[in-house]
């Protein structure tokens, strides 16, 4: 029979080779199940950085205001160079229409009528088209250089934390993705990609530039080598040149 002693676990003392058998399979399940180690915890288990720390995409609102004082006719030089940039980024990541707010009630009011048409001068050499504009007047509050405040939509890239640097990497007896194992390079892709909607789905392909192909197809119809002329003999090489002729006449051995 088994005898139980003093500790965690029961000690098999006297009991057919069968029952043993059974008794230690139970009890390395039981220790197996009970291990904590976080190398053997989702997410940690996963080999794929993207994800064991996924970079969030959601929604921010980007804003530029432009002050416009009683009397000014308009924007100053250093506004419209602030103007042509907030500009230019919308055109590579609004995802929404362009939303101009402009201050009514106030001091500055016509000022900011001036300021405004000449915002649509921008736009249009910017190539934005009216209909991607919303204009909607807001109260001043007595504010006598209340702004013309210009608002998009954009998507913004949210870094993963990582806060467990408790492995120690020198001993790694079990061979496991350790706890922050590729979260720094999720988190520097956050923080450095140019647009984050690349993160979600890949861009449109732009067309093609024609003007080469053009050439070497007109070429190829009058019956004429499409090939690049080469130095020094300044003449076209061979369309079925092998690798040895063009390291002769690149100098080459």
């Amino acid at each position: 029979m088994a005898t139980a002693v003093q500790g965690p676990w029961p000690t098999l003392c006297s009991a057919r080779p069968g029952f043993t058998l059974l008794a230690v399979i139970l009890i390395g399940t039981t220790l197996g199940g009970c291990w904590q180690s976080p190398r053997f915890q989702a997410p940690f288990t996963l080999a794929n950085p993207s994800e064991r720390y996924p970079i969030a995409v959601k929604q921010g609102e980007t804003m530029l205001d432009l002050a416009v004082y009683r009397g000014s006719s308009g924007l100053n030089a250093s506004q419209k160079d602030e103007l042509y940039t907030f500009l230019h980024d919308y055109k590579t990541q609004g995802t929404e229409k362009l939303l101009i707010r402009a201050p009514t009630g106030g001091a500055n009011e016509t000022a900011a009528m001036r300021a405004y048409d000449q915002i649509r001068v921008v736009m249009r050499r910017a190539g934005i088209p009216p209909r991607a504009v919303v204009l909607e007047p807001y109260f001043t509050n007595g504010d006598p250089a209340a702004p013309i405040r210009l608002s998009y939509l954009q998507y913004v890239a949210v870094p993963p934390d990582c806060p467990d640097w408790s492995e120690n990497l020198a001993r790694d007896p079990q061979n496991m993705p350790w706890p922050n194992k590729g979260c720094a390079s999720q988190r520097n892709l956050a923080l450095m990609v140019a647009n984050p909607e690349d993160l979600i789905h890949p861009r449109g392909e732009t067309p093609r530039p024609s003007e080469r192909r053009d050439v070497v197809w007109g070429k190829y119809v009058n019956g004429n080598p499409t090939g690049s002329l080469w130095a020094p003999e300044n003449k076209p090489l061979a369309e079925h040149a092998t690798t040895s002729t063009v390291g002769q006449i690149g100098g080459g051995q």
